[in-house]
């Protein structure tokens, strides 16, 4: 396992071990390995690209968990039994942050505080936006200031403010006043951990608004980053904690904001590779995306909007398309226990989407064009009925102990290069292989597959129509991932291409399901049933007929995807076992 010292990785000696036998395998081995032919390249072993996170002048190390305000006591008491937990030392902090009355500085993903402690004051400036960053690193620079007014002459923050903005345009927009309790813990010998404990509220600054604070913040003082998850971890056994995506600013804006803090979804965003990043840094990087944009969204689910969840899932398919795509070079139980928690998540998600897509997209479509079927009104209803027992089913699997689990470990996973934990085989030296040379294969690999599961389109059955969806799912997410290292025009062709197949086998696919989700108002209907089987057959029908008539475009799409000219170099590409 890897030890982290702040933001770089070191070794211990049992891995050193493990990585000179590895290096040494890309040294004399891969040639042989893996001999030069018109389909296979020699892999040459590279460099780390440096990341966002090496190249930050200060960064702040931590997780925050939310926690109930009752569990707050007997999570104090868990964390002062750890080793070297000294009595916590308790003080009142007032926090308020500035900005300019369009709020100049949060479009920028600006933070300007100043916190008063007893009879001082301390100015800070944050920079950066958690859904394009990892878990743990924010930047951060901080200065003593003289009143609770920001200084924009302050030696370290104030060159991070845009040269445009002026004090006097600058006003306080809401702050934080809580009560803080700290806990430094020592859980290995060269780490300390800082738990500070914080109990109080937000408040706008015209009181418009109020939202209570009930958190714990674990920051890393020196050492393993891992262990950060590992005493999360244990409070988790005490308690049913949960990581807090959202830090206190945040939370204070949408406080003002004009939907008074209702949480919006939360859309991917593109990950950027250069090709002499390895295989293992592009690894963490997408699973640190993938992970960043599944817990951003889960206050909209929680919510109950509709996007919150689809964005969630998308979240939960891009990790499984990941690992899955890498499989050949992770250890087998590795792979095989995360994805089965993943498949786990995805299926508590997936009834509330499942109903989400009928009500939206089958259902309303015929609404529209049948305007005096009332039979249709109470498929509508009996549907919504148990769509909100989905979603109640959905946010106990987001609130459960189990999911928090999930995500610690994941998280622990990623920041820590879990994978290394392996012996020496075929494929794993690819994880030290540059994306740049490895990348080709990734993709070949993914296009033969949809390739071979389209032919002879029109003879295939439903299900291996649904293996070919699938198929092209995984070709796209592993697309999507790597397209930074391609021509962009030629990718967004061939993508363009792809997307109609997918949207053709996405469509047929709802239809399919709403087969089930009528049987299933069907079965839960009592004085009504008939009405809803009539209406559920209208619904069918419409839709059914449609498939037919999309079978012409369908075959089209189909042809038009297999003659297409792939955007990556085919001639020397990186075999990947499967």
């Amino acid at each position: 396992m890897a030890r982290r010292v702040g933001h770089r990785t070191e070794p211990d000696k049992d891995h050193d071990v493990e990585r000179n036998r590895l290096e040494k395998a890309l040294e004399i081995g891969l040639e042989e390995t893996f001999p030069a032919s018109d389909a296979v390249a020699v892999i040459e072993p590279a460099t780390p690209a440096s990341t966002p996170r090496e190249a930050l002048i200060s960064a702040e190390v931590e997780l925050k968990l939310a926690a109930p305000a009752p569990e707050l006591e007997k999570l104090k008491c868990v964390l002062l039994a750890m080793p070297t937990g000294w009595s916590e030392v308790q003080s009142d902090l007032t926090s308020t942050y500035y900005d300019t009355p369009d709020l100049a500085l949060h479009r920028k993903q600006l933070t300007l505080r100043v916190r008063k402690q007893g009879r001082k004051f301390v100015q800070t400036v944050k920079a950066g936006d958690f859904a394009e960053s990892d878990l743990l690193a924010r930047r951060e620079w901080e200065d003593p200031v003289a009143t609770e007014r920001p200084d924009l002459e302050a030696q370290k923050t104030g060159k991070r403010l845009p040269d445009s903005i002026r004090e006097q345009d600058l006003r306080p927009v809401f702050a934080t006043l809580v009560t803080r309790t700290v806990i430094e813990i020592q859980p290995q010998p060269s780490t300390r951990i800082e738990a500070a404990i914080d109990e109080g509220e937000i408040r706008t600054a015209d009181g418009s608004g109020v939202e209570p604070i009930s958190e714990i913040e674990l920051e890393l003082k020196s050492g393993d980053p891992a262990a950060l998850f590992d005493v999360a971890l244990r409070l988790l056994e005490a308690a049913p904690v949960r990581i807090e995506t959202r830090g206190k600013a945040e939370r204070g804006y949408a406080l003002v904001a004009a939907d008074g803090g209702r949480p919006s979804a939360a859309h991917v965003k593109p990950v950027t590779l250069e090709v002499a990043m390895t295989v293992e840094a592009v690894l963490q990087r997408i699973g640190r995306s993938c992970l960043a944009h599944l817990l951003r969204n889960e206050p909209a689910a929680l919510t109950g909007q509709p996007e919150g969840i689809h964005q969630m899932r998308v979240a939960v398919r891009r990790l499984r398309s990941v690992l899955s795509a890498l499989k050949p070079m992770l250890p087998g139980e590795h792979y095989h226990g995360t994805s089965d928690e993943l498949k786990w998540l995805a299926g508590a998600l997936g009834p509330a989407r499942n109903w989400d897509v009928f009500a939206a997209n089958l259902l309303e479509p015929v609404e529209r064009a049948l305007p005096l079927e009332r039979d249709l009104e109470q498929l509508a209803e009996a549907a919504e009925q148990r769509r909100r027992a989905a979603y109640d089913d959905a946010k106990q699997a987001i609130l459960s102990q189990q999911h928090t689990a999930v995500t610690l470990k994941l998280s622990q996973w990623f920041e820590t290069r879990g994978w290394r934990d392996q012996s020496v085989s075929e494929s794993a030296p690819l994880l030290w292989a540059s994306i740049g040379h490895t990348a080709p294969g990734l993709i070949e690999r993914r296009w033969r597959q949809s390739r071979r599961r389209s032919k002879r389109f029109a003879e295939l059955t439903p299900a291996q129509r649904h293996k070919l969806r699938i198929a092209l799912k995984k070709l796209r997410y592993t697309i999507e991932f790597l397209q930074s290292l391609f021509d962009r025009g030629k990718v967004k062709a061939f993508m363009k291409l792809l997307g109609r197949l997918q949207d053709d086998l996405g469509y047929i696919n709802d239809v399919r399901t709403t087969h089930e989700l009528v049987a299933e108002v069907a079965r839960h209907a009592d004085d009504n049933r008939e009405t809803i089987v009539r209406a559920g057959g209208i619904v069918l029908g419409w839709h059914d007929r449609a498939l037919l008539d999309q079978q012409p475009r369908l075959r089209k799409h189909v042809r038009r995807l297999r003659r297409a000219k792939p955007f990556w170099p085919r001639k020397r590409i990186a075999r990947i076992a499967t």
